[in-house]
């Protein structure tokens, strides 16, 4: 109800009531008396003759203007105007709040008089109880449906404020009664930690949405059983990720029965989670999307196994070919040089993959790559997608000089196939173990790393090579030092 107020007059209007303010109160008159019925409706009496005194100034939000509270011998009925405003007035409810508490006055004093209970001298907590558990009826009287236990801690809630509220107002409530008292002022809950198991228990067992975004609550009483019971099964870590959790589910469940009219286990899939984030609530910013499709993956195995396969085994990190022992190398050089067939592909070969060459490098190679310095050290001229000049090991020359003193001119392979410097690289034989080109060429690379070659410089003759490569193959490079071998080595920077 809007109020017409002018302040120079002193008056205002409410409807078809006027009111006039004095020095120290507010009274008003109205030509009808309100006079609620069984069920709550709203008879109107003429009764031109009220005139009563407000607790309160009437403000702009007041819906409803009510008198002062009568003597504390007066029936109960009688204290509910005042009940009422004291309720919007003086209460720290929120104004929705204070009006679901206002709209139980006269149901709890119709409870209260079939139990004979007309005073509130009178007031036990029994009748109480029952007015909470009391079932859901339509205007006509009939039963709807039975209060569930939400409904019922909802109930005596409004009870409370309203007992605490005629209490305030100087009705001659029992407080003294230990039960009574107990409702009215319940003890505060001991603190606890968020993640005690007992309050994330209670949580799970006593949620209810506050601001609901799924729309309409239809049908969410009726998921919630099946909701709290997957939460409990997925242990949430502390209360906050329990209230997570049942927020999530509880819509996307609603949602299942509601809308997409599916069942709860078996809609538990990967495309209507999906369906449900990304279109349902495409409304939501990436971060709730996010979070809201964590939630119900985490949860998916829980709640529909057969739907969602154990998580893939992670491909462990590939290992990487251990380089060679100084004799196994020499062996290999020294059955490369045997005088069998294929002799000069086989100690092209075995030079090649000693220098750090790839396969296809290798294969391309022919007489004219190796070059032989003015200081007498020979090189390998690497032709292809990555030219560049190897020297070749000191430890290697006799095998290249033996190579070079060969009459053949034609090309040490002669084919261009994939896999032809491997297919050699398998005839080089000591005992039962075949030449690999790359555990040669890591041999080739650690053999550099013990000698101190520059990182940049390393890189270049290899024709590239990963960091990943190198940090692996320090393993067989590093030294045992001792702490004052290390920092003397480390004083030279």
């Amino acid at each position: 109800m809007d109020y017409i107020v002018d302040l120079q007059a002193q008056t205002w209007q409410a409807g078809n009531s006027s009111y006039q303010h004095s020095a120290d109160e507010f009274t008003y008159q109205s030509p009808y008396w309100d006079m609620p019925d069984l069920w709550g409706h709203t008879n109107r009496i003429d009764n031109p003759s009220v005139q009563r005194k407000l607790p309160f100034p009437p403000g702009r939000w007041s819906e409803t203007v009510t008198s002062e509270p009568p003597s504390p011998d007066a029936p109960i009925s009688d204290w509910l105007p005042a009940i009422r405003a004291d309720v919007r007035a003086n209460s720290i409810l929120s104004t929705e709040s204070a009006k679901r508490v206002a709209s139980g006055t006269t149901r709890l004093a119709v409870c209260l008089a079939a139990h004979g209970i007309t005073q509130w001298d009178r007031v036990r907590l029994d009748p109480i109880l029952e007015f909470a558990s009391e079932p859901i009826r339509d205007r006509y009287g009939n039963v709807v449906r039975d209060r569930d236990p939400d409904g019922i801690r909802a109930e005596m809630w409004r009870a409370r404020h309203i007992l605490a509220s005629a209490a305030r107002l100087g009705a001659r409530v029992p407080l003294l009664d230990s039960e009574l008292h107990d409702f009215l002022y319940p003890p505060p809950r001991p603190e606890r930690a968020s993640d005690d198991p007992d309050a994330i228990a209670e949580t799970i067992s006593v949620w209810r949405p506050q601001r609901w975004r799924h729309g309409s609550q239809r049908g969410l009483d009726k998921v919630m059983p099946q909701v709290r019971e997957w939460v409990t099964s997925g242990a949430p870590s502390d209360v906050d990720q329990a209230r997570l959790w049942l927020r999530t589910l509880a819509g996307f469940a609603q949602w299942e029965t509601n809308s997409a009219h599916i069942d709860l286990v078996r809609g538990f899939t990967w495309d209507n989670i999906e369906t449900w984030v990304l279109k349902v609530n495409k409304h939501e910013d990436s971060a709730w999307q996010n979070r809201a499709r964590g939630v119900l993956r985490r949860l998916g195995p829980i709640v529909h196994p057969a739907a969602w396969s154990a998580p893939p085994t992670p491909i462990p990190r590939q290992g990487i070919a251990a380089p060679y022992e100084p004799t196994r190398e020499r062996a290999f050089w020294q059955a490369a040089a045997l005088p069998r067939r294929n002799k000069r592909s086989r100690m092209w070969v075995a030079i090649g993959a000693s220098s750090g060459l790839r396969g296809p490098e290798i294969a391309a190679g022919d007489r004219r790559d190796l070059v032989q310095r003015p200081d007498g050290r020979w090189t390998i001229s690497v032709r292809g997608s990555n030219p560049r000049t190897v020297p070749v090991r000191r430890a290697l020359e006799p095998l290249v000089a033996k190579l070079v003193a060969e009459p053949d001119e034609s090309p040490f392979i002669g084919s261009d196939k994939p896999g032809a410097a491997e297919t050699v690289a398998q005839r080089i034989l000591v005992g039962d173990q075949r030449l690999s080109l790359t555990a040669a060429r890591n041999t080739f690379l650690v053999a550099h790393l013990r000698a101190g070659t520059p990182q940049p410089a390393l890189s270049k003759i290899a024709g590239g090579v990963s960091m990943s490569t190198l940090d692996r193959l320090h393993a067989y490079v590093t030294e045992e030092l001792d702490d004052n071998e290390a920092v003397e080595r480390a004083l030279g920077v």
